[in-house]
């Protein structure tokens, strides 16, 4: 029983951090200039939701969403929480999905592009419901987008989270 408290302890404190690094990464995006697409973003914090599916699954995603649509509403007003939430779900899932089936099919370039293509579609739905079907003229533009910031998170992620699962094997903190 003492095991498995310590478990969850050290699920918790990793999920308590990978959120909170979703907000740092949120933060620091939104000082950076705009893309070429106007509101599309680089996904940087979705590199903290993919490594929460990697090490703890759809659970620890979960949390880091909620805590990022949390700070989005809080700092930038309710639409841009709901659009945080709708996006960031809808990534994390289809994300958990494909890191499911098999992630070295798609690998992290793949899960990240899916991840990204989830958030934009997301978003999308969460703005058609708020300002109608004018928005979706825009969809092709963020299908490109998608796909290449979803490329450079996946390749970021491709580096980052084999060192990261080395140190958590081997337990090094």
């Amino acid at each position: 029983m003492k095991n498995r408290s310590l478990f969850k302890s050290r699920e918790f404190s990793i999920a308590s951090m990978l959120s909170a690094l979703t907000v740092v990464l949120s933060f620091l995006e939104g000082m950076l200039p705009e893309l070429p697409v106007p509101g599309a973003k680089l996904g940087l914090a979705n590199l903290a939701v993919m490594t929460a599916i990697d090490i703890l699954g759809i659970k620890g995603a979960v949390c880091t969403v909620l805590v990022k649509s949390f700070f989005a509403a809080v700092t930038r007003g309710p639409a841009a929480g709901i659009m945080s939430f709708c996006g960031s779900m809808l990534s994390a899932a289809a994300m958990w999905l494909f890191l499911r089936y098999d992630k070295n099919m798609f690998g992290y370039v793949g899960i990240g592009v899916i991840g990204a293509v989830g958030h934009n579609t997301g978003q999308l739905c969460a703005s058609f419901a708020i300002m109608g079907s004018a928005v979706l003229y825009y969809a092709p533009f963020l299908v490109v987008s998608a796909v290449l910031t979803g490329t450079f998170t996946g390749i970021i992620n491709s580096i980052l989270l084999p060192a990261i699962k080395k140190s958590e094997k081997y337990n090094i903190s």
